[in-house]
């Protein structure tokens, strides 16, 4: 096994954990009346759990020849690699965002914005302490683990697909 292969498994892995946990509590802050933002937050993260259980399958393919994909399985792993590079990138890029709201300067945005969003501004960068790094920390590495094993996936997806033309092409010549 390379260690890309290796890699793609662990993200896998890793996506499937977090991206589930984090489901499950988006369902039970639905439970408990956020009913509209845990149904954004389930169908966004819905699709990055329906990839990694795709990668999952196919990994598994590639592992075990006598093991074949469903017909429909690399165009969902096409369409869902999109999606999912789309939210990992979202996800950099909040964590890029909370960087930069951290370090702004206010004195220089006291005089574009209002006096509510500048105390706004001042909560978040009160809040700045370990509770604000981490998040944007985890949302950072998360949205990273996201776009890497999306990219695998696809990388790995060509090989496969190559190997199935390249076992298609041998089973012809065998019957002529």
């Amino acid at each position: 096994m390379t260690f890309r292969f290796k890699l793609f498994k662990a993200l896998t892995g890793i996506n499937l954990f977090i991206t589930g946990f984090s489901i499950m509590m988006n369902f039970a802050s639905m439970l408990m009346g956020a009913f509209s933002q845990g149904l954004v937050s389930i169908v966004m993260l819905g699709g990055v759990f329906i990839h990694a259980i795709l990668s999952a399958y196919l990994q598994r393919s590639l592992q075990e020849p006598g093991f074949t994909l469903k017909e429909n399985t690399p165009g969902g792993i096409r369409i869902m690699g999109g999606y999912t590079i789309l939210i990992g990138a979202l996800m950099l890029l909040s964590g890029i965002a909370i960087f930069i709201v951290m370090n702004l300067d206010l004195k220089q945005a006291s005089s574009q914005i209002t006096e509510e969003q500048r105390q706004q501004l001042e909560t978040i960068r009160s809040l700045k302490g370990t509770a604000m790094t981490m998040m944007q920390f985890f949302l950072f590495l998360y949205g990273a683990s996201i776009v890497t094993n999306a990219l695998l996936s696809l990388s790995f997806l060509k090989q496969w697909k190559k190997k199935q033309e390249d076992d298609k092409h041998i089973d012809l010549d065998l019957d002529a």
